[in-house]
């Protein structure tokens, strides 16, 4: 058994769980009122539709890591994980420049804190390849 791919297998599910279902409660709150311009209802839509891809993603992701910490159905496990760290890894600077570039404050760069589990995820699946 692989340890460090089962732990981010378990956060990526966690994420998963909490990112689908307490996120999803988030956008409700955000739905615009009846009557707003169209445009303002489509943003929201792309928007919610866009969180939800990143819930597939953490799914996908927890599914694939589970399975190459446990068992033996993936063959190439070296090469999916090294590519799973590579993703992790990019994410997490993609979210962390974004962050930096449209920041109001410093106090945003913890509290949007993303990309602090995308490299976590990264060492974790990078340690068990």
């Amino acid at each position: 058994m692989n340890i460090p791919i089962l732990i981010a297998g378990a956060l990526s599910l966690l994420a998963f769980l909490v990112h689908a279902i307490l996120g999803d409660k988030e956008y409700g709150v955000l739905k615009p009122i009846e009557g707003a311009p169209s445009k303002t209802k489509e943003t929201w839509i792309q928007v919610r539709s866009g969180w939800h891809w990143v819930s597939v993603d953490l799914l996908l992701s927890s599914i694939i890591l589970l399975l190459i910490a446990t068992t033996e159905i993936i063959k190439a496990r070296a090469e999916i994980s090294f590519l799973l760290s590579i993703y992790f890894f990019i994410c997490g600077l993609v979210w962390l420049g974004t962050v930096l570039l449209s920041k109001n404050n410093n106090k945003q760069i913890l509290a949007l804190g993303q990309w602090i589990f995308c490299f976590l995820m990264s060492g974790l699946i990078y340690a068990g390849t």
